[in-house]
């Protein structure tokens, strides 16, 4: 089989249930209402609700009490973009405003409430069905190290899918760094993950994988300690902004090591990710692994990103984009009428 890549993007998670970005915002605030949710995770929905309320209401002129049925949210890239620059150049807005790192805290908690509860609340009732089916598939070939994965997404479906057979390599070190890479399937998830815990005082890093554990790191920020200095342990999560701190060195060592798998793939399997015009750092680390291979290495890529009733003309916009930005056009695949889900009952379609 040819050393291939299955990059995958919001919507093989929207498969499985999660919620896309523009969905996010309405599905944590039906969340909220949820009382089967609220008696499963003690996590203070009313003190992070509240900074939700207040940060629409003084940013996006918000009424109060506002119908979140009919409210017209900003995209999650806006409403964390606005406060990221900020924080980034070190400028405020209005005292009154409020505290930014207070409501970064609150935007990024809401997110992996609304992942978790969509998920929960998937129609098929079976958490990473899809996912699971792919791993299964593949399961005689994972092994062999000739498939590896990289993933925009947070949230942990695939994580648990693959943690349920084999051991998980996130990529956090060099790859010449022998003594700390494991020898399991490799998952660079080149924008954080739910699972990680990060320490800012020991640099340590672990990343947990359980059915359950979707939340342990963000839903109650301060009580989450580092296991070796017990200093307050944070998350990793890198927003879908034009601006990304790389600053992180496993952030940084996880996309070196996306760029070195991408550049010597042989068939880049693109599914659920539509290669928006607003991931230029992922367009970026594309060229690079197209334009720095060696010179009689060739790729071919496959783009899998139907849904039902997915308008033509969306269709053919995604197909162009992908056509106009890849150097040799003859080399990708588009196809037009297969799923994600399609994907993953038969692998074998695409990857043989």
């Amino acid at each position: 089989m040819d050393k291939t890549v299955i990059f995958l993007g919001a919507g093989a998670s929207k498969a499985d249930g999660a919620p896309l970005q523009r969905e996010l915002f309405k599905s944590y605030f039906k969340a909220c209402e949820g009382e089967k949710l609220n008696e499963n995770f003690d996590i203070k929905h009313s003190k992070v609700k509240g900074l939700l309320d207040r940060y629409f209401k003084n940013f996006f002129d918000f009424t109060d009490n506002f119908d979140y049925r009919n409210a017209v949210f900003p995209t999650f890239e806006e409403a964390l973009g606005i406060l990221d620059l900020a924080i980034e150049r070190n400028e405020k807005y209005r005292s009154e405003l409020g505290n930014l790192y207070k409501y970064r805290t609150a935007l990024i908690f809401s997110m992996a409430q609304a992942i978790q509860y969509k998920i929960e609340a998937s129609k098929n009732g079976i958490q990473g069905e899809s996912h699971t089916k792919l791993i299964e598939n593949l399961q005689d070939e994972l092994p062999k190290g000739n498939i590896t994965f990289i993933s925009t997404n947070y949230d942990i479906i695939l994580d648990n899918a693959l943690g349920s057979k084999f051991d998980v390599d996130y990529g956090f070190y060099h790859l010449d760094d022998l003594d700390n890479i494991k020898n399991g399937v490799k998952l660079l998830k080149i924008h954080g993950s739910l699972n990680w815990k990060y320490c800012p005082v020991c640099k340590h890093i672990e990343a947990k994988i359980e059915q359950k554990g979707t939340l342990s790191i963000v839903d109650n920020p301060g009580s989450v300690k580092c296991d070796y200095c017990s200093a307050d342990a944070q998350y990793i999560i890198v927003p879908p902004t034009y601006y990304k701190d790389m600053s992180n060195v496993y952030l940084a060592n996880i996309w070196n090591n996306a760029e070195k798998l991408l550049r010597e793939a042989e068939h880049i399997v693109f599914s659920g990710y539509s290669l928006p015009s607003a991931d230029m750092h992922i367009k970026y680390l594309l060229k690079r692994a197209e334009l720095n291979r060696g010179r009689n290495s060739k790729f071919k890529a496959t783009v899998i990103n139907y849904y039902p009733n997915k308008i033509v003309g969306a269709i053919q916009k995604e197909q162009n984009r992908y056509s106009r930005f890849f150097k040799n056009t003859s080399d990708v695949n588009y196809v037009q009428e297969m799923s994600f889900q399609d994907f993953a009952r038969n692998p074998f379609q695409v990857l043989e």
